[in-house]
């Protein structure tokens, strides 16, 4: 990590500023004492997202739309299933949300996104409409609550079964608990009934823990961000339930033999759909930090998948795809389900921070280098179909699949927000900016090309999946689905990233580049920073207040073209590495500047199993070429490497950036005529394309043509840990002989660019790949191009 120490003489002047803006009131939130939620007990930490506000910018356009349809939407919907099972009255004309919130087996867990949304809106900017639905839906699934555990105590006392001619016929097991569904429909995953996925109310389930993990979510965001303490009182009621439902469990039934066994649990997780959680194991640790009541902690581990993939995580034994005869434990998949999976490694890094053990942290961060970079899209997202599959774009594709797994649908929205969720709370514990790198792209390209960019109070607006296949488009819509709720919380906390600060105070971390206003009153700091990233590459921060303070700037390690610093207009001369954080150590005064710049660039990333199928992206941005292919081709054709001179920049040489301001659009000379290629996050419904196919057909150097084909090393690729139909692996694809030698560019002189040629060359001969003859000619053309290099 690189390091700016206290050269500049810091002006004692201006402290004013700090002093009028710390002068705000807290809001409710700072009520709740102490630090909470992810990252609690972690070395580095969370602020609260009401201490940092997003100024006006991309995330913040994307916001305010999702903020306009929360305002609007009518909360009494979401209790109407509630006051069901509860035996409450509803009002006349209202229905229920729709879509999986219709009275099936998932309704209940938009409840809990639409509790998360409002605390995250009212935490924005501290609009009382907001915490008004809140605490109504609060009181009122409270009120929900004590009816259903009435009805139980009702029933112990007096043998009847109801306790208003109106209650619902069903009598709860355990007291405690709330929900849009009668409590079998939780027991009965476990022993003796073992219920499985389907869609009969009477004796199927469907991902019931997940919906309590959702309801239990929203709660205790309710109460972390707005300090509803009945949010807080509804909750802990809620998780005794749970610590009876997981240990006791189903004792009303015939053939009930007792305690849930460590067995069991194992035998309930691994059912596909059926047996998803969430991640109800996150919320748990928290609730027993929050209670010191360790029964909160034995019911989080009680979620643990210790038949088929605990214990492999732990051992970093990848088996999201295993083959036919090789399946693990007795329940579980040939392909595991992505967002099933994903949220329990959540869980874990829970479980690992109040006490849990060095495992839980081991098994999340050897899953999450599963997917990163093994089954990682250029937007950010996993998961999709591939030849010989089940057709399932929900689930994982094999290691290192990429251009096979581009499905017509695929990478599903979810997935990538618990990806984003999971790179945080692992960067909180080992601050690797690679975490930080990836929570950027799936940020700024598919979560924010999740919500499409027109307003609406009637729907969400928010993507389901967001395939990859050439020439497909994006839908938007999901009222009611699993990506439609995680999308209003998605658009509603794009601030609570962008800064961290170390446990002991001494330390600020700038993670995203995003307008927005920091104020640390606990520090007497305020940081207001200036961009209009990702349309620019240049920040400017404004600190106010007073005493020493590291600042450790993220340096992305998509930086090709340097990233210059200055304090107080003077340059620092510190090395700043791309995928790495330059720490600025010194004593601030009020009105102190930073300003950064950081040259985007435009440059192509090679898929892992196929390289000549590639894509584009500018600094963060993933860049999309619209249209249909043409000519009946699967991918848009794109020649660069005729372009290029020897800084190697494409786009000098290889495209046109047709907006000079706004949104980064460029155009392409392609094989079918030109392409226009534009930012993943714009939200509409054209047809796109994320990845194209590099044709190079012969080794050019400028217009200097050698007639000789640009041929392949042979890499062995595809290296599929599980086989693809029809497709051989290991196989007999690689780079091509131009992309060897321009993946050493920039070249400072042409000498030096004739070196590499000459290095590359010789070892394609070695391998057979080229004649000396061959060679000879490449290294004189390669002389030749002097003056075409260089221009």
């Amino acid at each position: 990590m690189a390091r700016i120490n206290n050269l500049f003489t810091p002006r004692r002047a201006l402290t004013t500023l700090g002093i009028s803006v710390l002068a705000i009131a807290a809001s409710a939130s700072a009520d709740v004492a102490g630090d909470h939620g992810p990252g609690s007990t972690a070395p580095v930490r969370p602020f609260r997202l009401d201490q940092v506000q997003l100024g006006a910018g991309l995330l913040q356009e994307k916001r305010d739309r999702i903020k306009e349809f929360v305002q609007a939407y009518d909360e009494r919907r979401f209790l109407i299933l509630f006051n069901n099972q509860a035996g409450r009255p509803n009002p006349d004309g209202i229905e229920v949300p729709g879509g999986w919130e219709d009275g099936g087996l998932l309704s209940g867990h938009w409840t809990g996104h639409y509790l998360t949304a409002l605390s995250q809106a009212y935490a924005d900017q501290g609009e009382e409409v907001f915490k008004t639905k809140l605490d109504w839906m609060v009181k009122e699934i409270a009120a929900c609550q004590d009816a259903i555990t009435a009805r139980m105590h009702q029933s112990n006392n007096t043998e009847q079964t109801n306790t208003t001619a109106s209650a619902p016929d069903w009598i709860p097991t355990h007291p405690g608990y709330v929900g849009a569904l009668p409590e079998d429909t939780v027991l009965r995953l476990g022993p003796p009934r073992w219920a499985i996925y389907g869609s009969d109310l009477s004796k199927n389930t469907w991902a019931s823990w997940y919906t309590q993990h959702k309801i239990i979510r929203g709660l205790l965001d309710a109460y972390y961000n707005t300090n509803n303490t009945q949010a807080l009182d509804v909750v802990v009621k809620m998780a005794n339930w749970a610590y009876l439902a997981l240990t006791i469990g189903d004792k009303r039934q015939p053939g009930y033999t007792g305690n849930l066994t460590r067995s069991d649990l194992n035998y309930m997780w691994d059912l596909y759909i059926a047996g998803e959680f969430g991640g109800a194991n996150e919320v748990f640790p928290e609730i027993y930090q929050l209670t010191g009541d360790e029964r909160h902690l034995y019911t989080a581990k009680a979620f643990d998948n210790r038949e088929s993939l605990f214990g492999a995580a732990v051992q970093d034994n990848d088996i999201l795809v295993v083959p036919a005869d090789k399946i693990p434990g007795r329940r579980r998949a040939q392909r595991l389900h992505a967002n099933t999976h994903v949220p329990q490694f959540i869980g874990y890094m829970s479980v690992f921070e109040h006490g849990g053990g060095q495992e839980y942290f081991d098994a999340a961060k050897n899953f999450y280098g599963w997917v990163h970079p093994h089954r990682h899209f250029a937007h950010g997202g996993t998961g999709g179909n591939y030849p010989g599959s089940n057709d399932n774009p929900e689930l994982f594709q094999n290691r290192d699949n990429i251009v096979n797994a581009i499905a017509d649908n695929g990478a599903e929205t979810c997935t990538t927000y618990n990806l984003l969720k999971l790179a945080r709370y692992l960067f909180l514990h080992e601050h690797n900016a690679t975490y930080m790198d990836n929570y950027e792209r799936g940020l700024f390209n598919m979560i924010a090309g999740s919500r499409a960019d027109e307003s609406s109070t009637e729907s969400p607006m928010l993507t389901y999946f967001q395939p990859l296949t050439p020439g497909s488009s994006r839908e938007y819509e999901n009222t009611g689905t699993c990506c439609g709720g995680t999308g209003m919380e998605s658009h509603t906390k794009y601030q609570e990233t962008v800064y961290l600060r170390s446990a002991d105070g001494s330390t600020l971390w700038v993670n995203l580049y995003v307008p927005s206003t920091l104020t640390w009153a606990d520090k007497g700091f305020v940081v207001k920073q200036e961009t209009r990233f990702p349309r620019s590459d240049t920040v400017k921060f404004t600190v106010s207040g007073d005493g020493p303070l590291d600042i450790n700037l993220r340096v992305p390690a998509w930086i090709r073209k340097g990233f210059q610093v200055k304090v107080n207009n003077a340059v620092s001369d510190a090395t700043a590495t791309p995928g790495s954080y330059l720490t600025i150590s010194r004593t601030w005064a009020a009105g102190d500047v930073v300003e950064v710049t950081m040259p985007f660039t435009l440059r192509i990333e090679r898929a892992l199993d196929r390289p000549d199928t590639q894509a584009l992206l500018w600094g963060p941005v993933l860049l999309q070429t619209i249209g249909t292919p043409a000519g009946g081709q699967t991918y848009h054709q794109l020649s660069l490497y005729r372009h290029l001179k020897l800084d190697g920049d494409y786009a000098r040489a290889a495209a046109v950036k047709t907006s000079p301001a706004g949104d980064s659009i460029f155009s392409f000379a392609g094989s079918n005529g030109n392409l226009t290629a534009r930012p993943y996050y714009i939200g509409d419904t054209q047809a796109a394309s994320a990845y194209f196919r590099r044709v190079e057909p012969s080794v050019v150097f400028g217009s200097v043509d050698t007639k000789i084909a640009n041929r392949k090393r042979n890499d062995g690729l595809p290296r599929y840990d599980v086989p693809v139909a029809n497709i051989t692996s290991p196989g007999n694809d690689g780079p091509t002989f131009l992309d060897i030698v321009w993946d050493s560019a920039p070249f400072k002189t042409h000498s030096a660019f004739v070196g590499t040629v000459q290095n590359v060359v010789k070892a394609f001969v070695a391998d057979g790949v080229y004649t000396q003859a061959e060679a000879d000619r490449i290294v004189k053309s390669a002389k030749d191009a002097k003056s075409q290099l260089e221009a």
